[in-house]
C-alpha cells in the first residue's frame, strides 16, 4: 500500500455521517415507529393487564425486549425516565430513531438521506457492542422483574 493511501485511510474517522442518494430509511423506520406509539398511546396498550410475551407466558423468564410496549407508551407520553426503566435499550434506540427520522427528513427537499460510514474494525466493535447492550438490557428486565 502506498504511503499516500495508508495515510488517507488513518485520517478517516472510524464513524461518519454522510448525506448520500437514495431513500430515507430513518424517516420511514421513525414513521412506523411514530405510529406505533400513536397507537399504543391513544389505545393504551401499555396498560394491559396481560402478558403478550409468549416466552416469558412460557418460562416466567422476559424476553429482551419484554417492556418495549411500555417503553413506548412511557415515550408518548413524554416520560422519558419512565421509558427508560421499562426497557433501556428500546427507549435508547427509539430516541436514536427518532434523531434519524429528523435529520432524513430535513434532506428530504434535497432527495438526500443520512447514511452511516463505519470503519470495518469499528463495525467488529459496534457488533460487540450491540450484542453486549443487549445482554446487559436482558439482564436488566430478569433483575427488574418485567
Amino acid at each position: 500500500m502506498s504511503e499516500t493511501k495508508a495515510a488517507g485511510l488513518r485520517s478517516q474517522p472510524p464513524i461518519r455521517v454522510v448525506s448520500r442518494p437514495g431513500p430515507p430509511l430513518g424517516l420511514i423506520f421513525g414513521a412506523i415507529g411514530g405510529l406505533a406509539a400513536l397507537v399504543i398511546g391513544i389505545l393504551h396498550l401499555d396498560r394491559l393487564p396481560i402478558a403478550l410475551c409468549y416466552m416469558k407466558v412460557l418460562t416466567g423468564l422476559p424476553c429482551p425486549t419484554c417492556g418495549s410496549t411500555r417503553a413506548l407508551g412511557r415515550l408518548f407520553a413524554l416520560d422519558v425516565a419512565g421509558a427508560f426503566a421499562m426497557n433501556p435499550l428500546t427507549a435508547l434506540a427509539a430516541l436514536l430513531l427518532a434523531a434519524w427520522a429528523i435529520g432524513d427528513f430535513a434532506l428530504l427537499p434535497r432527495r438526500r438521506a443520512l447514511g452511516l460510514e463505519v470503519a470495518p474494525r469499528t463495525a467488529t466493535l459496534l457488533r460487540v457492542a450491540a450484542f453486549s447492550a443487549l445482554a446487559l438490557n436482558w439482564a436488566y428486565l430478569v433483575a427488574a422483574g418485567r
